[in-house]
């Protein structure tokens, strides 16, 4: 039997899990029920659980007979915290809570990967990982089973791979780029101490808020005038709070934002060029000027090359040419994948979701947006053709 008509074989249970796992979506790090149906269903696939000692996420390990690489396939699982507005009637049964990123659609294309990767294991020289990350949507999951000791676990992956729902992309398409491929991402909090006082005598004071308004124009810099015109920045004061009554000028200013930079060398000058002038514009108008990069911070995910070419090529013999769409520009979105290329090389690739309806169009974090399932033969056509080809002397 051919792989695609293996993969074709596990469409109903796939789609009857996908519904399942959207009516009943967790939040970060919340993911336990999500966690418990992923390990009852990689027991009942026989596939073999790695210990992470996490509360929420799973690890599997598919022993190839020969040696080889190890090949990790990396998928997100919690939820949003967002009303689902579909109208379907397996819509989620958790109030303000959604599947809107399309993570229950890749617990299970990494599923009945497994499955079948599983069946076919004997015929791999090497292993494939499979990780069920929790907690992408707050930025913490792939930190947590990292320092969970996952890249130290024998065998270690070579290489690491995993996809991403896309509703700008047609159903039963893939779409990718080789080299930066989505942004990295730096949250930050700016605090501007000033002199607070009677707002009819502003020269006795330090106003804090004249000094951010400065502040927020001249961090606009760092786009035009820190980085070449080809490595695109975006820089976004999301947030600003000061003071409460009519008539007092407020003693501090607090802003929220974030910075995204496709390369990391950028980004590291980014970070530098925001700390420099916010010191230097605060110090300038009297003021003092502090900043605080959050944790929750990502690298920008860069693909391989040749993983990037590999991938391609899969596509093209299990679908069919004409189904990969290579993205021209990267996305300035962020996602912890990224986290993982830090200890291997490897490759994201966005699954098309979209139909002919408008409702499978309006993007990811939309509670409306409505994922096409035919996505999950293409998904679980993808990655096992992937690793196929990799661990069996490049046949499908």
């Amino acid at each position: 039997m051919k792989l695609m008509d293996e993969v074709m074989l596990q469409e109903k249970r796939m789609i009857a899990d996908r519904r399942y796992l959207h009516e009943n979506p967790e939040l970060s790090n919340q993911e336990y029920h999500t966690t418990e149906f992923i390990r009852k269903r990689l027991q009942e696939f026989g596939v073999e659980i790695e210990n992470l000692n996490l509360k929420t996420g799973v690890s599997a390990l598919i022993r190839g007979k020969g040696n080889g690489k190890t090949i990790c396939i990396r998928h997100d699982i919690d939820a949003l915290p967002i009303q689902e507005q579909t109208g379907l009637d397996f819509s989620s049964k958790n109030e303000g809570v959604s599947h809107s990123c399309g993570h229950d659609i890749h617990i299970v294309t990494a599923l009945y990967s497994a499955k079948i990767l599983q069946q076919h294991k004997d015929e791999l020289n090497g292993n494939v990982r499979i990780v069920f990350q929790p907690a992408e949507e707050n930025v913490t999951g792939a930190k947590a089973v990292i320092a969970a000791g996952l890249m130290q676990k024998e065998p270690l992956n070579d290489i690491v791979v995993g996809l991403h729902t896309h509703p700008q992309t047609p159903v039963g398409k893939i779409c990718l780029k080789k080299g930066p491929m989505e942004a990295g991402n730096d949250y930050f909090k700016i605090t501007v101490k000033g002199k607070c006082g009677h707002a009819a005598y502003p020269h006795n004071c330090v106003d804090p808020i004249v000094v951010s308004a400065y502040l927020i124009t001249s961090l606009q810099t760092i786009v035009s005038r820190e980085n070449m015109a080809v490595h695109p920045t975006v820089v976004t004061i999301a947030s600003i709070h000061a003071g409460k009554t009519y008539n007092s000028i407020p003693g501090e200013v607090v802003m929220l934002g974030s910075m995204r930079s496709l390369y990391q060398d950028s980004r590291e000058h980014n970070l530098e060029a925001l700390r420099r002038i916010t010191k230097s514009v605060c110090e300038s108008m009297r003021a003092e000027g502090t900043v605080e990069i959050a944790d929750a911070s990502l690298p920008p995910i860069t693909n391989d090359s040749q993983v990037v070419n590999d991938l391609i090529q899969v596509a093209d013999e299990m679908l069919g040419k004409g189904h990969v769409l290579e993205f021209e520009q990267p996305s300035m979105g962020s996602d912890d994948f990224s986290v993982f290329l830090n200890y291997s090389k490897g490759a994201q690739f966005f699954l098309g979701t979209a139909n002919e309806s408008v409702n499978s169009k309006l993007g990811l974090h939309n509670g409306k947006n409505i994922f096409d399932e035919k996505s999950l033969v293409t998904g679980v056509a993808v990655l096992t053709g992937y690793v196929m080809k990799s661990l069996r002397g490049g046949k499908l």
